[in-house]
């Protein structure tokens, strides 16, 4: 079976958190993917392995990739 991957790219945090949260404010919606990712411990392991820092404004493509492997595609 051939299987391919998903080429993810860099992606900034209000905007991803947009996507989570589509009836929330921007400000609301960071807040509460913030909260999301302080409360999975996995996610949090894999963002400290890549670097990530709490009052970062974007990810990088694997940083995303990571939010997404745990949390699913915003909108599921």
């Amino acid at each position: 079976m051939n299987e391919e991957k998903k080429h993810v790219g860099g992606i900034y945090l209000s905007d991803l958190a947009q996507q989570y949260f589509p009836g929330s404010t921007p400000r609301s919606a960071v807040s509460q993917l913030h909260r999301w990712i302080a409360l999975n411990t996995e996610l949090t392991r894999r963002l400290a392995e890549l670097f990530y820092k709490p009052r970062q404004r974007a990810l990088t493509p694997l940083q995303h990739e990571a939010v997404l492997e745990c949390l699913g595609e915003p909108g599921e």
